[in-house]
């Protein structure tokens, strides 16, 4: 039997080579997808001023091809937290998913500068 521990990892590594894969696909069928879409992302968390949903960026972000698979949008994301850029301060309703909670993220004390 697999402790929970294990299963939980196991479960975070699935997610994140779903992600992973989305965003390789995004990038193959448009070129520098994934680098627009960060660059939205940070645009976007650095003009808002407050915390905001990732649905809220892909909203304003009419100028960037829609992704093939939406999880693509979880790899920008996850990228830009890993690299300090944003950080994630609660969880609010999401209308993307029948509102439930999904991450506020705010733009980092670093990355405002």
């Amino acid at each position: 039997m697999i402790d929970k521990p294990d299963l939980f990892a196991w479960a975070e590594r699935r997610r994140d080579i779903g992600m992973e894969r989305a965003v390789e696909h995004a990038d193959d069928v448009e070129d520098g997808w994934s680098t627009d879409a960060t660059a939205a992302l940070l645009g976007y968390a650095r003009r808002i001023g407050r915390p905001f949903l990732i649905e809220e960026v892909r909203q304003v972000a009419t100028w960037l091809a829609s992704p093939p698979d939406g999880r693509a949008w979880g790899a920008v994301t996850r990228r830009a937290a890993l690299a300090g850029s944003i950080v994630r301060v609660g969880y609010a309703p999401a209308a993307s998913s029948n509102c439930s909670p999904k991450c506020l993220w705010s733009v980092s004390d670093d990355a405002a500068a």
